[in-house]
């Protein structure tokens, strides 16, 4: 197997995890979901609006459960997530109690590379090309990343009418 094949199937690979891992589906944070009640609630239909209150309503609610997970998806994943559990466990509001951010830094070592760079060809006795190539070495390096982790703590609450 040459340089070039293995290149490409490790970048087939690579492709494929990231496709995966990118979806932005919000169902596998209906995990974090703890009842308060033991009375069940219907869900809610999928356009329902469900809005994020940053403190409790003056009226009379109840509070039928907690959500709290952590992300790096960022802002717009975070609401979409909590607008999703609150539908499903039929919550009228959501009410965003604590965020907080942080920053985790990993990082990674990238190993040297070696790849063959053409430097030109000739025409044998017979008319057969031949290539000439020399090896380009790049040195392998440290590679500094930094992911921005977004935590919530959220109750979800139904109006009392």
């Amino acid at each position: 197997m040459t340089w070039r094949h293995a290149t490409l199937i490790v970048a087939g690979v690579a492709g494929i995890l990231a496709m995966v891992s990118g979806c932005a589906a919000v169902k596998p944070t209906a995990a974090y979901y703890t009842s308060y009640t033991r009375r069940v609630h219907p869900a809610k239909p999928a356009d329902a609006a469900i809005p994020i209150l940053a403190r409790f309503p003056s009226g009379p609610y109840t509070a039928i459960g907690r959500l709290a997970f952590a992300s790096d998806r960022g802002w717009p994943f975070l609401r979409k997530s909590m607008v999703y559990n609150a539908r499903v466990h039929g919550a009228d509001a959501v009410v965003l109690r604590s965020a907080t951010t942080r920053h985790e830094v990993s990082l990674r070592k990238i190993p040297p590379q070696v790849d063959w760079v053409p430097t030109g060809s000739r025409r044998g006795q017979q008319g057969k090309v031949y290539s000439h190539r020399v090896p380009f070495v790049r040195p392998g390096y440290t590679q500094r990343s930094v992911e921005v982790i977004t935590a919530i703590d959220a109750e979800m609450i139904v109006f009392e009418k």
